[in-house]
Formats: structure tokens, C-alpha cells, sequence
């Protein structure tokens, strides 16, 4: 078990029986990584966050969509009981409503630079405490960088001063040890949230099962085990003995 802090310190993760092992979430303002595969429930771990917090304590989010429309997303999150037109306080911005602030603000094709000035404005108009960029893959898809690991870096700085609790998606391999695209990242994170795939061979066929650990969480002596996750009508819990 980890220490316990003042409950307005932490983000919860608002997974039964694990946020009670992270002393009630994670700290507030860090920066979080949340990689896995396809399929592992990347970024509907990021969003029920958001929701959750919006519903339940009031807290202003932002998720920024960079592949998926903010329609879609809506239409898959509500299809799991979280639809955010009915909680104040989860603000969706999708990638093309993005692109069209950040060329309006003739910052293209230097979209970290728009993506800071938009994400800076967006504090001012929202207030937004806790953000999810969904996924940096697709950012950096957008975004060609001479420097990537001192650029990556400048980011993440700048990230720390809007004074959030930001949660970064990243696509990883199933095979792969590493856990973002340019290897610097998982330095420069706070926390890092692994959620990752296991193939059980059960009689004749083959489960695939979720797992999700936190492998990192700074300044906070935490468990570091890996737990089955269990997801059933909207809801997360960890299998612990």
C-alpha cells in the first residue's frame, strides 16, 4: 500500500480496488502516461476519468480527440453509460475543429506551437484542471520535428505550467518494452499507467485478457503489480488477492 495523502491531492482513477493500493489516485498535476495496445481501453481509461471527476467532484476536463471525431467519441462513450451531454464540465475538442483554430492562428505547419497557445487559451476560457491529449502518436503524426527529444521535452515543460493533470495516450506493440514513440517520454512522465493484452489458451480456444499496472508514480513509494481488469457495463475493477 502506498502513503495516504490529503484526498485533494489526488486524481482518483476510479477503479474499485486499485485507487485504494495508489492511496486514493494519483497526485495531482502530474503527467501521465497511458500506454497499451489496441484494444487495452486506452482512452476509455483517460475518458471515464474526466467524466467521473466531472460528475462526481465537479472538476472541468478537456479531452483532445486527435483521430477520433468528437461525435464518435461521444457515440462510444454514451454507449458505455458516460454520455458527457449530460454532466457539466467534460469539454470535447476534436482534431479538425483543432486544425481549423490553430490555421486560423497561422501556426500551421508548427502544430506543438499551436497545440500550446490553443491549449493555454482553452484554460482561460474553461478552466479546465485535468486534460487528456488522445493520442501523442497522432500529434506527432501531425508534427515534424527536427529535435524530437529536446522539442518532446519543451512540451511536456509547457504542459506542466497550464497547472493540470494531464493524461497522455500512447500506442505501444504488445511485444514492445517501450512505452512511447521517441523513448523520452516515460522519463519526462509522472505517472505511468501501463494497460496491456494477455492471450490464455482455455480448452479449445484462446481469452484474451486485460492487465493494467502502474509502473511509475514519482515521489510516491506505490505498488507496482499487475492486476487483471475486469470491465463490465461501464465499470472497472482490478482482480486482487
Amino acid at each position: 500500500m502506498s502513503e495516504v495523502l490529503p484526498l485533494d491531492s489526488r486524481i482518483p482513477i476510479h477503479i474499485a480496488g486499485l485507487d485504494e493500493r495508489l492511496g486514493g489516485g494519483i497526485p495531482r498535476g502530474h503527467i501521465v502516461l497511458v500506454a497499451g495496445p489496441p484494444g487495452s481501453l486506452k482512452s476509455t481509461f483517460a475518458y471515464r476519468i474526466l467524466y467521473h471527476e466531472a460528475k462526481e467532484r465537479g472538476v472541468s476536463g478537456l479531452y483532445l480527440s486527435m483521430e477520433q471525431s468528437r461525435s464518435s467519441l461521444i457515440s462510444q462513450m454514451a454507449s458505455l453509460g458516460m454520455d458527457p451531454d449530460r454532466v457539466k464540465g467534460v469539454h470535447i475538442i476534436d482534431v479538425r475543429a483543432l486544425r481549423k483554430e490553430i490555421e486560423d492562428l497561422r501556426e500551421q505547419p508548427r502544430w506543438l506551437l499551436g497545440l500550446r497557445r490553443q491549449l493555454g487559451r482553452y484554460k482561460e476560457e474553461t478552466g479546465f484542471d485535468l486534460l487528456a491529449i488522445d493520442s501523442l502518436d497522432a500529434l506527432y503524426a501531425l508534427t515534424p520535428m527536427e529535435n524530437p527529444r529536446n522539442e518532446v521535452f519543451h512540451f511536456f515543460e509547457e504542459l506542466r505550467e497550464l497547472n493540470t493533470t494531464t493524461f497522455l495516450v500512447s500506442e505501444m506493440a504488445r511485444d514492445s518494452v517501450r512505452m512511447a514513440h521517441h523513448g523520452v517520454e516515460e522519463f519526462l512522465a509522472d505517472t505511468i499507467v501501463h494497460l496491456r493484452l494477455r492471450e490464455l489458451d482455455i480448452g479449445m480456444s484462446t481469452s484474451v485478457r486485460r492487465y493494467i499496472g502502474v509502473v511509475k508514480m514519482r515521489g510516491v513509494d506505490h505498488d507496482m503489480d499487475y492486476f487483471p481488469l475486469l470491465v463490465e457495463a461501464g465499470n472497472f475493477e482490478i482482480v486482487a488477492e
